[in-house]
């Protein structure tokens, strides 16, 4: 904020408390199936760089008006059903 207010800016608001931010962040990786519009597949794979998979809010276009959180988790058992499809099952034998 100190910054901001020697750049010029007016208005300031600053919620600097030590806890944890509560709010939910969405939309920085956006998922379909244009690379020219989104970063992730549908199985929230990234595009442009193999075995990298996004499992946390990232994936939807915007965070709506109401806590998300079990889309989050739904969304990631989903992509992990996809992987345990595509990769198959571990070895426990090997862990």
């Amino acid at each position: 904020a100190e910054m901001l207010k020697a750049i010029g800016a007016e208005n300031v608001i600053s919620f600097a408390s030590g806890a944890p931010p509560t709010n939910l962040l969405a939309g920085t990786c956006r998922f379909g199936h244009d690379p020219e519009t989104s970063v992730l597949d549908a199985n929230c794979r990234a595009h442009e760089v193999d075995n990298l998979y996004v499992t946390d809010g990232s994936f939807m276009p915007t965070g709506g008006s109401v806590p998300y959180t079990w889309t989050i988790y739904a969304n990631a058992f989903r992509v992990a059903d996809h992987l345990l499809q595509h990769l198959g099952k571990p070895n426990r034998e090997k862990i």
